[in-house]
């Protein structure tokens, strides 16, 4: 029997049959590099293998500019926004050497792929997602070619498969607070939706308004960062970034609040997504699926209109919308694949992220490919919490039933 694994065994005097499921836990190593995942194989369908495959054919053209290299012409073919560009400037990615807060080296995103760009650097960095595979990392010479070279990037995977990605080919977001010249002094290897906003973004440049939440955001140097314990407000709300560096280096001026809200809560959902993924292909189980559903549902995720006077002391709450630039715009506007509006994209910006509390991740390919008993369970593990008249009903104790009830009316046509 394939699946079964049969072991005769005495114990209390009675015969044992195991399964072939391993338990083990959420941080264990996995072992992905063989069947059926093959994750160094070269088949794979996302969408920058299906970029390469277009290059190399002829039928898509990648035009070299002078100031950005690849960068234009790539985020067009991957359909990714300008509105989605995001700074990070502490020197904790592959080019530290010329990332600074003078330098920051640029992220723009959409469902599927991120392109990272930093002025000087020799090569494009790109991450995509594969159904199968999980993360996949590119890298594109920057030099002008007739076809250029997009090439996978094993190397990638030295930081991008540990603890902070769960153990599998996953994506990092950090929180470091920095010395002038970027390199991180103290902070957080994870940042997830799960975090309160004034631990996020040490090291990052963010722009938006967010009335009296504090954030780590535009602070730069050892003093900064000691002087936001007691001033925690002194490197928000802002709107223009043209004292920290020259903007028009860059395709967008702005490091929008709302995009970084959007990508911490994307980044840690995939990396939980690909391990429940793996799990059930390779026949083993933690509590990874448990801690999935608890994301999707927003179950951990601290009230965003919490403020604090100083670190340590909660002040009062403050409800006002976070308003960033244009990218809540261009989210709120992207469709099913059938489509029709994605009413799970609907942002709320006030207490919480999204209005419905059930991620919008659940209408990515990368969910709807887990194999189909476990999506069919974890669909209908959160369709009876949601459907539970117990106010504390332990997945969606925070969400209350009148907003239950909205959620299931948008899940039930799309029950799988």
């Amino acid at each position: 029997m394939r699946y079964l694994t049969l072991i005769l065994a005495l114990t209390f005097g009675q015969l044992v049959i195991a399964d072939e499921v391993r338990k083990i836990k959420i941080g264990d190593p996995l072992p992905y590099g063989q069947s059926p995942i093959n994750y160094p194989d070269e088949e794979t369908s996302d969408a920058i293998a299906k970029l390469k495959d277009a290059v190399e054919k002829g039928e898509t053209n990648l035009p070299f500019s002078e100031k950005h290299g690849y960068l234009p012409a790539v985020l067009k073919a991957l359909n990714v926004p300008l509105e989605s560009q995001l700074l990070v400037f502490s020197k904790t990615a592959v080019n530290q050497k010329i990332i600074s807060p003078t330098n920051p080296r640029a992220i723009y995103f959409n469902d599927e792929v991120s392109v990272a760009w930093v002025p000087g650097a020799a090569e494009l960095e790109l991450t995509a997602i594969d159904p199968l595979k999980g993360g996949m990392f590119y890298l594109i010479p920057q030099e002008a070619a007739e076809r250029p070279e997009i090439r996978r990037n094993s190397r990638c995977l030295a930081c991008h498969v540990g603890i902070t990605t769960l153990r599998v080919p996953g994506f990092m977001i950090r929180s470091f607070f920095t010395k002038d010249d970027g390199k991180p002094v103290s902070g957080y290897s994870r940042v997830t939706h799960d975090m309160p906003l004034w631990k996020r973004w040490g090291g990052w440049y963010v722009t938006g308004t967010h009335g009296k939440r504090p954030h780590r955001g535009n602070l730069i140097g050892v003093d900064k960062a000691e002087s936001f314990k007691d001033r925690p407000l002194q490197g928000g709300n802002v709107d223009a970034l043209n004292e920290f560096f020259p903007v028009k280096d860059y395709l967008a001026p702005t490091s929008d609040i709302v995009a970084h809200l959007v990508f911490d809560h994307m980044m840690n959902g995939f990396n939980l997504i690909i391990r429940v993924n793996y799990e059930a292909r390779l026949k083993r189980q933690s509590d990874a699926e448990e801690q999935l559903l608890r994301y999707l549902l927003f179950a951990d995720e601290p009230r965003l209109d919490t403020t604090i006077s100083a670190v340590g002391d909660r002040g009062e709450l403050d409800a006002s919308p976070i308003r960033g630039n244009d990218f809540a715009q261009w989210f709120s506007k992207q469709s099913l694949a059938d489509g029709k509006p994605d009413r799970l994209r609907e942002l709320d910006l006030k207490t919480r992220l999204q209005r419905h509390r059930v991620s919008f991740l659940v209408n990515h390919r990368l969910f709807r490919g887990l194999p189909r008993a476990v999506r069919d369970r974890l669909m209908g593990r959160m369709q009876q919490a949601l459907e539970s008249a117990n106010a504390d009903e332990p997945l969606t104790s925070h969400i209350p039933i009148s907003e239950r009830r909205e959620i299931l009316a948008i899940l039930k046509p799309k029950k799988r």
